[in-house]
């Protein structure tokens, strides 16, 4: 089942080169277009943040309702994952306005970075602590991270603060002390939503959280997921529900590059 879109494309490219620095160095630099918002509200506004509803709201749409095709938007990442250092920046323009997302900075996330598979097929290995993530499993049912979309094949998965704007004044994030940033999160995965925006199970029903072990990935389709919250708090009438605040965009048509330059290549042992 091809659940891509006609303007998806993916392009991945690998370089490896030797290096004499001392110190491997994996670089991945990622774009992607061609976004969805995944936001809509569900009942009476009892909460706004900078003029923006903020509960009840949907940011998962599983059923497509108010995920919405933005045509201007794009994302770009450029991180180094072993030192965890680098810059995601973003920009779209929806029924809100004009944004931008800067992340600049990289912290672990409060739950599990993602899930492996250990030294066997028949283990596994949650990865705890890793700001930038790389090759693991995440949400669903792994333990790392809620179950707002099914278990999915993250290629990178990134943390940290993560600085807004919108019409070029500074979306500040009230909710959590005197800090404007709010909790970022990236993360380049399989396809999670078929082509009308919705997420389904394997049977083909549509996706929610007490379904968390039978959600549907393509892994013939990639994704790029943003999301920007407040910290974790007691549940809201949200979905997610541990957010007062969250905006969720998924960019559909992405290229990916990844280079890695091993250290001291040229130092070792050669042969003939």
């Amino acid at each position: 089942m091809n659940r891509m879109p006609p303007w998806s494309s993916l392009a991945v490219v690998t370089l490896m080169t030797g290096s004499a620095m001392g110190v491997s160095d994996t670089r991945y630099r990622i774009h992607a277009t061609h976004a969805r918002l995944n936001r809509i509200v569900i009942g009476d506004v009892i909460r706004s943040v900078g003029g923006l509803p903020a509960e009840p709201v949907d940011s998962a749409c599983w059923d497509s309702e108010g995920s919405v095709r933005l045509q201007r938007a794009r994302i770009r990442i450029d991180v180094d994952p072993i030192r965890n250092t680098g810059s995601i920046h973003a920009s779209w323009i929806d029924e809100n306005g004009a944004w931008t997302f800067d992340n600049l900075a990289f912290l672990a996330p409060h739950h599990a970075s993602g899930l492996r598979i250990a030294e066997t097929a028949a283990e596994t290995r949650l990865v705890v602590g890793d700001p930038i993530a790389t090759n693991v499993y995440l949400h669903g049912d792994t333990n790392a991270g809620p179950p707002m979309v099914p278990t999915v094949f993250a290629y990178l998965a990134a943390w940290g603060p993560a600085r807004v704007t919108l019409d070029g004044e500074p979306f500040e994030n009230p909710l959590d002390g005197p800090l404007p940033d709010w909790g970022g999160h990236v993360m380049v995965t399989a396809g999670v939503r078929n082509l009308d925006g919705e997420i389904t199970t394997k049977d083909g029903d549509i996706y929610d959280m007490s379904k968390k072990s039978v959600g549907f990935t393509d892994p013939a389709d990639l994704e790029v997921h943003l999301t920007f919250h407040d910290e974790l708090i007691p549940p809201t009438s949200n979905i997610p529900p541990d957010f007062e605040f969250f905006y969720h965009l998924v960019f559909e048509n992405v290229m990916i590059g990844i280079t890695h330059r091993e250290a001291d290549w040229n130092a070792g042992p050669s042969t003939r």
